[in-house]
């Protein structure tokens, strides 16, 4: 773990609700990480 290259962890709750939708959204990218998603989005996501 030390040759880690992301070595910093970012935690966040969401609801029940919250984390359906966002599996939802995984399918459609048709991806199975949700780190690889969520830090895809905080990334590259749209601002609003």
């Amino acid at each position: 773990m030390a040759n880690r290259k992301r070595n910093i962890q970012v935690k966040f709750y969401v609801t029940a609700e919250e984390k359906e939708l966002m599996e939802q959204k995984m399918a459609q990218l048709q991806t199975k990480r949700i780190g690889a998603y969520l830090r895809k989005m905080a990334i590259d996501g749209y601002i609003i």
